[in-house]
């Protein structure tokens, strides 16, 4: 038996619909059913897969029961699929980082050579 199905079981046996779901929890009811359908794909990022579990379950009092089935399962696809994202996201940090350092610095240039240029012109004209 899957996580979903667990979770969804013990929703089913507290008698609670997804809707109270999703109020008690503040996760949107469509991601509540990806869950209990497995469906992680349909979660806004893998990062949010373990989190909305955990608190799906603790809403539901199962997070214990939980724990040992979502650990060995998940651990690998997920943490390298997250390890993945997150090498993404700051590769794509660092690169925005240089190009606004880029940036300033002709900026910078720009300002100084102008500089230059005024200062030249202001003391040929004095003469």
């Amino acid at each position: 038996m899957g996580v979903g199905s667990l979770l969804e079981k013990a929703r089913v046996e507290q008698g609670l619909t997804i809707e109270e779901l999703a109020e008690r929890t503040k996760i949107r009811p469509q991601f509540l059913q990806a869950i209990e359908e497995e469906q992680y794909h349909l979660l806004p990022d893998q990062a949010y897969v373990r989190p909305f579990i955990r608190t799906y379950a603790r809403a539901l009092g199962v997070e214990d029961q939980l724990q040992v089935e979502v650990e060995p399962r998940e651990s690998t696809l997920r943490v390298d699929d997250l390890s993945a994202s997150i090498r993404e996201r700051r590769e794509r940090a660092r690169r925005a980082r240089r190009t606004r350092f880029l940036i300033r610095f002709a900026v910078l240039i720009v300002l100084l050579a102008g500089a230059a240029y005024l200062a030249y012109w202001m003391m040929l004209r004095g003469n």
